[in-house]
């Protein structure tokens, strides 16, 4: 792993070699999030498989694909925020049904978050009016 020199920036850590770094805590577990090229072996799931994400328990950091943008970098930084939520919270499930969690999560989980929000903004201007 790369030694970056980090400088505190508007989205996170700006590092000297452009990499955005970000951190967050879940849980009491601190987190972080890498930008890294698409060929870097960070970005191998446990089968050796190349993706464009990955979620490190042992390093404690979700590694992107820097050519992730838009729509797709929502949906795979979702997906492996769950991974990192599960291991969190050591929820430890089948990896087929985490998956499967995760997937739905990136798939569906802002929907349900916008509609939560919406229904409670709701509920309390009728509480209130």
């Amino acid at each position: 792993m790369s030694n970056y020199v980090a400088e505190e920036g508007e989205k996170g850590k700006i590092c000297s070699m452009g990499v955005i770094y970000m951190e967050f805590v879940l849980n009491g577990v601190k987190w972080g999030v890498q930008f890294v090229r698409g060929t870097d072996n960070r970005l191998r799931r446990s089968d050796g498989v190349l993706t464009l994400g990955v979620t490190d328990a042992i390093d404690g950091k979700i590694y992107l694909s820097e050519s992730l943008t838009g729509s797709l970098l929502e949906h795979v930084l979702c997906h492996e925020l769950t991974h990192a939520v599960c291991f969190s919270y050591n929820i430890y499930i089948p990896i087929e049904t985490e998956e499967w969690l995760c997937n739905y999560m990136a798939d569906h989980g802002k929907e349900i978050i916008y509609l939560l929000d919406k229904l409670l903004q709701s509920m309390e201007r009728r509480r209130f009016a």
